[in-house]
C-alpha cells in the first residue's frame, strides 16, 4: 500500500519496527509497522484526497470531523531521524522480580512461572516455574516474555 500511496503523494512515511514474532512455534525477527493500520503523509487534502479515496488497501484518511488530523513538523522529524538506518530496535522491557512470566518457545514452551532473577547480564533468566513445583529453570532471555 504505502508504493501505491507513494506514487500519488510525494512525501509518505511508514515507520518499521524490529519485532519477534511466532512462527512454525518458534520465535522469529521480522518487521512490522511501528503504527499498525497508520502511516503518515504530507498531502493537499482538498487537491489530493479524492485520488487516495480509491487507493488499494488504503481504508481512509484520519479526520476529526471533516477536518484531516494534523501531526505537528516536529513528530514527523523526529521519527524520520529514528528511522533513517531502517526499523527501529524499541528496548525491551526489563522483566522484574516476582512477575509473572511465560516461555515463548523451545521445551518448555507455554510454561509459566514466576520471573528471579538476570545472570551474566540480560542474556539469561532464572525462573521459578509453577508447573513444576517451583523447581527453577535457567533460560534465554528470549525465550521469556511477560505473561500478561
Amino acid at each position: 500500500m504505502r508504493g501505491q500511496v507513494s506514487r500519488l503523494v510525494a512525501d509518505v512515511l511508514l515507520p518499521l519496527v524490529k519485532v519477534r514474532v511466532r512462527r512454525c512455534n518458534r520465535m522469529v525477527a521480522s518487521v512490522a509497522p511501528l503504527f499498525p493500520c497508520y502511516m503518515f503523509a504530507l498531502l493537499d487534502f482538498e487537491r489530493e484526497s479524492a485520488r487516495l479515496r480509491y487507493t488499494r488497501g488504503l481504508r481512509e484518511i484520519v479526520r476529526f470531523g471533516d477536518v484531516p488530523a494534523v501531526v505537528p513538523d516536529w513528530i514527523i522529524g523526529e521519527l524520520k531521524q529514528r528511522c533513517a538506518y531502517g526499523p527501529l530496535e524499541l528496548p525491551r522491557r526489563r522483566l522484574l522480580p516476582h512477575e509473572s512470566v511465560r516461555v515463548a518457545e523451545g521445551p518448555l514452551r507455554d510454561l509459566e512461572g514466576i520471573f528471579e532473577d538476570y545472570l551474566s547480564g540480560s542474556e539469561r533468566v532464572v525462573l521459578l516455574l509453577s508447573l513444576m513445583g517451583g523447581a527453577r529453570a535457567l533460560l534465554p532471555r528470549d525465550m521469556v516474555v511477560p505473561a500478561a
